[in-house]
C-alpha cells in the first residue's frame, strides 16, 4: 500500500482460513494431519491452492493471504526434504501463486497480496501460539534467525503487506518488528492471538501491545494492528479496552465454534455470527481490516462481504 495511514474506503475485506478454503480441493488428512498445515502445498498441490485463492477472490476480497502461515526454512527442509535456497524460493512462490490467482481471476478489482508470518510457536505444532509458553526458553537470537529468512523471503518476493499473525507475546512481535524495519519500505499488519477479552495469550494486556507498537518507530511501516484466531464475542471488549488514539485495527475471528479437542472437530452450536450491528460498532472504534480466520469459509466471507457494502456511511 502506498500509504500507510490513509484507507481509502470505510473497512477491507480479507480472506477467511487457507484450510477452510482449500478443503474443497484436497483430503482432509493432507493438510490438517501435515506439519506443514498446508504450507506443503505451495509444492505439492500448487493448483488447488490457485483454485481456494481464486474462491476468496469471487467473495469479494481486498486482501489476498499467502498460505505461508506454518512455512519456515527449516521446516520445509525437514518435512519436505529440501535444502535453504529451495525452502526460500517456495516461500516466495507462494506471492507468485496469489499473483497467479489474481490474474486468473481478472477480477477487475486491486487485490492486494499479504505475506503470512505465523509465530515460532506454529511450527512446534501444540498450541504455542495460543499460550506463547516457548518466551523465555528459546534465545532472541534464536527467534530472530527463524524468522528472518521467512521475511526476506516474502519482502524479496514483493508482498504489498507483511502479515504478523497470530502472535502471542510482545516479545516475539518486538523481534519481528525489529526485523521489518531493516526492510524500512515495507508495510505491515501486527495481529496478535489473545485468551480473553484483556489479554494476549501469553498474558500481557492487549491495550499495553498497541499502546507499545502503535506509537513507537513501527507505526511508520504498521498500516494496522489487532488480533485473530478467537471467538467473534472477544472483539468488542478488546477494542474497548484500547485508550490509544488513532489506532487502524485489523481483526478476523475464528467462526464462532468451539474445537472439541476430544472429537477433534468444531462444535458449531454456540457460533456467534458477527453482525452489521457489531461492524458498524467497531468501525466506529477504528477496524479497517476484517476477514476471517480458523473454521471460517468463502460462504461467510461472501456474508462479511455484504455486511462491509451496507455499513452505514
Amino acid at each position: 500500500m502506498q500509504d500507510s495511514t490513509v484507507f481509502n474506503i470505510k473497512m477491507y475485506l480479507l480472506d477467511g482460513s487457507f484450510i477452510s478454503g482449500i478443503l474443497p480441493y484436497v483430503e482432509y488428512d493432507s493438510v490438517m494431519k501435515h506439519p506443514l498445515w498446508g504450507s506443503n502445498l505451495i509444492l505439492n498441490n500448487e493448483e488447488a491452492v490457485v483454485k481456494a485463492h481464486r474462491d476468496y477472490i469471487r467473495a469479494g476480497v481486498e486482501f489476498l493471504t499467502t498460505n505461508t502461515y506454518q512455512a519456515s526454512i527449516e521446516g520445509f527442509k525437514k518435512y519436505l526434504n529440501l535444502n535453504y535456497d529451495q525452502s526460500f524460493q517456495l516461500i516466495k512462490k507462494s506471492v507468485t501463486i496469489c499473483r497467479r490467482a489474481i490474474m486468473e481471476e481478472s477480477s477487475g478489482r486491486t487485490i492486494r497480496i499479504m505475506g503470512s508470518v505465523g509465530p515460532y510457536g506454529a511450527s512446534l505444532c501444540d498450541g504455542s501460539e495460543y499460550n506463547g509458553n516457548y518466551i523465555g526458553k528459546i534465545d532472541s537470537k534464536d527467534l530472530y534467525d527463524w524468522h528472518k529468512p521467512r521475511i526476506q523471503a516474502l519482502v524479496e518476493a514483493g508482498v504489498d503487506v507483511v502479515l504478523f499473525e497470530t502472535i502471542p507475546s510482545i516479545v516475539e512481535a518486538d523481534i519481528l518488528l525489529n526485523i521489518l524495519a531493516e526492510y524500512p519500505n515495507q508495510k505491515a499488519c501486527l495481529s496478535f492471538s489473545c485468551k480473553d477479552s484483556k489479554h494476549l495469550s501469553h498474558g500481557e494486556t492487549f491495550a499495553s501491545a498497541v499502546e507499545k507498537f502503535w506509537t513507537n518507530d513501527s507505526r511508520k511501516q504498521l498500516i494496522a494492528i489487532g488480533m485473530n484466531c478467537m471467538d467473534p464475542k472477544l472483539i468488542t471488549p478488546l477494542l474497548t479496552s484500547v485508550k490509544t488514539e488513532n489506532v487502524d485495527f485489523i481483526t478476523y475471528p475464528n467462526g464462532g465454534g468451539v474445537w472439541d479437542a476430544v472429537k477433534k472437530s468444531w462444535d458449531n452450536t454456540q457460533m456467534y455470527q458477527v453482525s452489521i450491528d457489531d461492524l458498524n460498532l467497531w468501525s466506529e472504534k477504528g477496524l479497517k481490516i476484517i476477514g476471517g480466520c480458523c473454521n471460517t469459509g468463502v460462504t461467510e466471507i461472501s456474508r462479511i462481504r455484504n455486511l462491509i457494502d451496507n455499513l452505514s456511511s
